[in-house]
């Protein structure tokens, strides 16, 4: 992976991590109930799915990133201030990886990244008659949302990916994360992969960010209830092949579906994301990168986030009865109460140029 550099990654020596309380977790992200939870059963477990709306509502499918669950990664951002406005036209239906869920039992040596990651048609889009979503992934989730929809893209509506890598890892990716599984296996968290987990969300600047959405992040990482259940989400992820496709068809086959890909502008994968959309056709596909904005972007700047999303949505005939602008600014002076604004705008770039 060409955007991993050896000095990006502030590690510390390797030890093992002193505990926190189960209090400390659940105040860092103020976790509360879901609307409604079922476990969909698979060929390697039972994978939970979290569920808000409405079901008859259009769904959107996501998936979260290694050292999260669908909680921790989506339900902050789904449930930030004006964003009700957005979720309630949508049915959200959230993916756990096997076994990454906090409450999940030890998994077996087997292991699947995703039911998306089949061939066939994924358990979950029968159990609850979907006929088609749009897809929404975060790192290994926009992974494995872009090879989902390669392989089924007629039950894809769009895709909005976040801090997508679409090639194999690289041998220094290879050599950390070899690391990160022998510890999580062996000794538990340590501060090792603790650092990983922290440059591989925010990036390599943390004293640039939120230093409370930092020290969250930092906690929750430290109390992962099974480490051993997330070496075998790593590896899977490592062991990706690259994703064939192209702009012209010549090099793989075309992306037809609508593409969004967003990237804080401090993410270690700026220059993945780059890659990914010099080979997206222009006329379907748009890349933003959000200013002054580590890699966790939906944390991070929610609103600008949601600007992006609602503006591609519409353009799709989502969405319509919203006013944008409106509803941007009442988000915005939502979050300014617990976050530094910038006071820049995100930076689109679309076949015409960039916008600011």
């Amino acid at each position: 992976m060409g955007s991993i550099e050896m000095e990006d990654l502030p590690l510390t020596k390797n030890d093992t991590l002193k505990q926190e309380t189960a209090a400390d977790i659940e105040s860092v992200f103020g976790y509360i109930k879901t609307i409604f939870q079922e476990k969909v059963s698979t060929a390697f477990g039972n994978v939970k799915v979290s569920i808000y709306g409405n079901r008859k509502m259009h769904p959107i499918v996501t998936f979260h990133d290694i050292g999260l669950d669908s909680e921790s990664s989506f339900q902050n951002f789904l449930q930030f201030g004006a964003i009700a406005e957005f979720s309630e036209k949508f049915c959200v239906y959230n993916i756990n990886a096997l076994g990454q869920e906090m409450d999940a039992s030890p998994l077996r040596e087997k292991y699947v990244l995703c039911p998306l990651s089949d061939n066939k048609k994924p358990n979950f889009v029968a159990d609850f008659r979907l006929k088609s979503f749009i897809g929404l992934g975060v790192g290994a989730g926009a992974n494995v949302m872009m090879r989902f929809a390669l392989k089924h893209n007629e039950m894809l509506d769009a895709l909005i990916l976040i801090n997508l890598v679409a090639t194999a890892a690289g041998w220094i990716e290879w050599g950390y994360q070899k690391a990160n599984i022998s510890y999580l296996r062996s000794t538990g968290m340590t501060s090792f992969t603790v650092d990983y987990l922290m440059w591989h969300h925010f990036g390599k600047r943390l004293e640039a960010y939120n230093q409370d959405l930092v020290r969250e992040y930092r906690v929750h990482f430290q109390n992962l209830p099974n480490p051993q259940n997330l070496a075998y989400f790593i590896e899977a992820y490592l062991q990706r092949t690259p994703l064939q496709f192209s702009r012209d068809g010549e090099n793989g086959p075309l992306v037809k579906i609508p593409v969004l890909q967003i990237v804080g502008s401090g993410s270690p994968f700026v220059d993945d994301t780059v890659e990914v959309n010099a080979r997206l056709d222009p006329a379907n596909s748009s890349w933003m990168k959000i200013s002054d904005s580590c890699g966790l972007v939906l944390d991070d700047k929610p609103e600008k986030v949601t600007e992006a999303m609602i503006l591609f949505l519409q353009g799709l005939g989502y969405l319509s009865a919203i006013n944008v602008h409106q509803l941007v600014k009442k988000m915005s002076r939502a979050h300014s109460v617990t976050s530094n604004e910038s006071g820049e705008g995100p930076c689109f770039v679309s076949t015409i140029g960039e916008i600011s």
